[in-house]
């Protein structure tokens, strides 16, 4: 059968996609795609393995490079899952509280994220508000949004109808989340404005730094228990 003409736009985004490697390539569209979790691709040349599973803290190289293949890890997916669902209730908790608060001559002043961000636009400095409310905001929520909505499925004993996209794009997420940059530029902030008004952290800024502890325990777990638990199951 002869597939139905793309709109202009659809094909342009599709192909958008397709550099992000989120989807197949454009002449692909409409054939099944196939899932082989018990492969595993180098990143850095391309050789192919097949997945074992690994032991704590044991670690898989590539025999031709030498780059990291996959880590064991002693969490399980159920483990990532509390993980996962704790930093999303933290990330709420930090971008609906005070980040700072600012007592310059008796005029206290209190910003959430999103209010430092809009308050950043508002003064002239919009790619710096792009910026910080991508990889602060944008980036981490996505990180932890398709990581529940892989975990669930697993731990359920199934495997999501979409798991190799949100796979591809949580690998290429992961790259962008930078929740501990922007708690280091904030507490730099708070340091170098002591000085001049009073300075008092606020809830949302602990609740970032637990924040990067959970992101960062997730991120050093990897991938590679993932897809090996999803070999084990049907779509």
């Amino acid at each position: 059968p002869i597939a139905p003409p793309v709109a202009p736009m659809n094909l342009l985004l599709h192909r958008l996609f397709w550099r992000l490697g989120w989807v197949d390539h454009p002449e692909q569209r409409g054939e099944a795609v196939a899932i082989y979790p018990a492969l595993v691709v180098c990143e850095e040349c391309d050789a192919l393995y097949s997945r074992q599973a690994l032991a704590e803290n044991e670690v898989a190289r590539c025999t031709r490079c030498g780059s990291t293949l996959g880590r064991g890890h002693r969490l399980t997916p159920e483990g990532l899952l509390a993980l996962a669902v704790t930093a999303l209730i933290v990330f709420v908790m930090g971008n609906a509280t005070d980040i700072v608060t600012l007592d310059l001559g008796g005029i206290s002043v209190e910003a959430t994220l999103p209010q430092a961000i809009a308050q950043t636009w508002d003064t002239g400095q919009q790619a710096v508000a792009v910026l910080a409310g991508a990889t602060a905001f944008a980036f981490p929520l996505l990180v932890i949004l398709l990581r529940l909505y892989v975990l669930v499925p697993l731990v359920l004993g199934r495997r999501s109808a979409a798991f190799l996209p949100a796979m591809r794009a949580l690998h290429w997420v992961t790259r962008w989340s930078m929740v501990e940059v922007f708690l280091l530029g904030t507490l730099v902030a708070i340091v170098r404005s002591a000085g001049l008004a009073s300075v008092v952290p606020g809830v949302g800024i602990y609740c970032y730094a637990v924040l990067t502890v959970l992101l960062t325990a997730e991120h050093v777990a990897g991938l590679h228990g993932l897809w090996w638990r999803a070999d084990r199951l049907k779509a």
